[in-house]
């Protein structure tokens, strides 16, 4: 390994003060800090009132419909929901002209048009054209209305008061896995759910386009040298291996190191967020807000050891399939090859990729035994583990254990590169196959 710490140096300053990487890291970081900063406020700020109270008084009912009039009293509405619509004046019309001239000679009335067909009801709320209610009124009384329409249905069967009120008695229902203890609050059990559905997706988007964004360019950096026609001068001062070994760790730490910026700039927009939000509105119920102050309550979930570990993966997986680009450009002879080269880089990723998601990685609720292999093959441990190692669902010593593999296989596949590329570096013509780098690689053992 002569000579890895200064190409590991060297490799990583070049690459980071290139201007495209300055602007890129700058630009994003800069969004991921203010957008969420700008955005939650705003939100919170723009949102509909759900306290408003309509200035809605009556309401000219108008059935429609071949021999399904309901013939209700639609005043039962008026007990349904103690906080909404209470008092509420309901007067039949023979049809909507005659209820929207009705509705017309008064301020504040609308019309509810109950249209009975085949396969069901359609309900209308209607304004009149004069009239001193605006849309944010009647839409609050559709709502309404729609939510509690079966009370009318349940009316019109003419039902035992006693039958009526277990028919509309409400029902709660609540799924448990033995892993969420028993006293965990609802809200709480409810953000878990979220984050066990949002977290695997959000981790594979990531990781499978950061490794294609830096795969591509891992394979430009063990390339130049050919091009630039160094490469004889690096071989007779440090060894293809040590020298392979730096340039993929400049590459991957420098796509580590890009990511790490972003992911602090965006928990410290989202903590900016937060605070202003809070100040727009000191009770707010916003989901974003909720899952953020919820992660201290979650049991095994989000613990130190773990966050840790998670991160370490992503950076190992980048790490992973940045040696595997390495084999590309160690085997292309110039720029143009690298479109046939890479393809084993491709192919490993997107049948990983899918292999993941096929294979149910991705699922909150799949059990434990049907993804444990996933964790252990390292090119789909690093789309599965992450997420699995944050819900909780490994062991620190298990997420170790799967964090090694990855980091010796990346090993294992530099140190590969590293012989390719000092096979290759005489090699004039097409690029070989995979079966005659194998027999090459077999012959000069």
């Amino acid at each position: 390994m002569k000579g890895f710490g200064k190409i590991f140096s060297f490799t990583f300053v070049e690459h980071v003060k290139q201007k495209g990487y300055r602007n890129v890291t700058i630009i994003i970081a800069l969004l991921c800090l203010l957008l969420p900063a700008v955005i939650m406020p705003a939100v919170e700020y723009f949102k509909e009132d759900e306290a408003y109270v309509s200035k809605l008084a009556k309401i000219y009912v108008v059935e429609m419909g071949h021999g399904k009039e309901l013939k209700a009293d639609f005043e039962i509405l008026n007990s349904v929901d103690p906080n909404r619509f209470t008092d509420i004046e309901y007067e039949a019309a023979a049809d909507v002209e005659e209820a929207s001239k009705k509705a017309e000679e008064e301020d504040h009335s609308a019309l509810l048009v109950v249209d009975g067909q085949e396969g069901g009801y359609q309900i209308d709320v209607l304004l009149p054209e004069e009239t001193k209610l605006n849309k944010k009124d009647v839409n609050a009384y559709g709502t309404f209305v729609s939510d509690y329409f079966r009370y009318i249905l349940v009316q019109k069967s003419e039902l035992e008061d006693t039958q009526i009120a277990e028919l509309t008695m409400p029902i709660e229902t609540k799924i448990r896995d033995s892993a969420v203890p028993a006293d965990e609050s609802d809200e709480y059990a409810e953000v878990r759910d979220i984050m066990g559905t949002l977290l695997p997706y959000l981790n594979i988007m990531i990781l499978y386009f950061l490794i294609l964004a830096y795969g591509q360019g891992t394979a430009n950096i063990v390339i130049m040298e050919k091009t630039s026609k160094l490469m004889d001068l690096f071989l007779v001062s440090v060894k293809p291996g040590a020298m392979l070994l730096g340039k993929v760790f400049a590459a991957a730490a420098s796509g580590i190191f890009q990511s790490f910026v972003w992911i602090a700039c965006l928990t410290g927009g989202v903590s900016l967020g937060i605070y202003f939000t809070k100040m727009v509105n000191p009770a707010t119920d916003m989901g974003v807000i909720r899952i953020v102050e919820s992660f201290g309550e979650f049991t095994g979930m989000f613990t130190v050891p773990g966050v840790i570990l998670a991160l370490l993966m992503l950076a190992a997986g980048l790490l992973l399939y940045c040696s595997l680009a390495a084999v590309g450009g160690a085997i292309a002879e110039k720029p143009e090859d690298l479109s046939s080269t890479s393809i084993l880089f491709v192919m490993v990723l997107i049948l990983s990729f899918f292999a993941t998601l096929y294979a149910g990685g991705t699922g909150a609720d799949v059990p434990w035994d049907a993804i444990t292999w996933q964790v252990w093959v390292p090119f789909t441990a690093i789309l599965v583990a992450p997420t699995k190692i944050l819900l909780g669902a490994m062991s620190i010593p298990e997420a170790a254990g799967s964090l090694g593999i990855v980091v010796v296989t990346a090993a294992l596949i530099t140190v590969l590169a590293g012989k390719v590329y000092k096979m290759m570096s005489l090699y004039k013509g097409n690029p070989p196959g995979p079966g005659k780098i194998a027999k090459m690689l077999f012959r000069n053992r």
